[in-house]
């Protein structure tokens, strides 16, 4: 990976954007297990999915492998970067931008926390049936990439079965999923 690339991307991005050498935390190449890997080349933080787009298109003609990452709280070494990967970060894309009751829909960006979007909803009188231990730490992006079950798997089931991603969207697009809580069957 050449010097010239890694310029590419923070004229794309922004300096801020790209992560390099000792700019690197030890967070993007050890998971919650201890496990560590081989350190990236650079660690790329986009906030929009056009960037995201634009990062895959030079990784693409380079031949540069890329490992994404979300809240790295998998246990079984899939975002952990090998040599000569870049980390694509989704640690900046973590909106929940949008939530239409009325059609059971919320749009959500990848690395937003589940509990950030159960949170949201919750004030609406629903629940976003999807729960886990690390709801504070793991990010709808990865729930979806592993179809996560959770909690409330034999009731709701899991992450995938009514969720796509669409790129018109600026994120994750959750079709009628989301489950109204009767005001007696709160547990607060």
């Amino acid at each position: 990976m050449s010097n010239r690339f890694i310029d590419e991307l923070r004229q794309m991005l922004g300096n801020a954007s790209v992560l390099t050498g000792a700019d690197i935390d030890v967070r993007y190449y050890k998971d919650l297990a201890g496990r560590a890997a081989a350190k990236p080349r650079a660690v790329v933080r986009p906030r929009t999915a056009e960037q995201v787009s634009g990062l895959l298109r030079l990784c693409h003609r380079e031949k540069i492998p890329v490992a994404t990452q979300g809240g790295m709280t998998g246990l079984v070494c899939g975002a952990l970067p090998n040599t000569n990967e870049i980390v694509l970060s989704m640690e900046r894309m973590n909106a929940v931008e949008e939530v239409d009751i009325s059609a059971g829909v919320a749009i959500v960006q990848a690395g937003a926390p589940l509990q950030t979007l159960q949170e949201r909803v919750e004030q609406e009188g629903y629940i976003f049936p999807l729960d886990l231990g690390s709801r504070g730490s793991c990010t709808i992006g990865g729930n979806i990439s592993t179809n996560a079950g959770g909690n409330r798997v034999i009731r709701y089931h899991g992450a995938r079965p009514d969720t796509w991603y669409r790129s018109r969207y600026r994120g994750w697009h959750s079709p009628p999923w989301l489950a109204q809580i009767p005001q007696e069957q709160h547990w607060d």
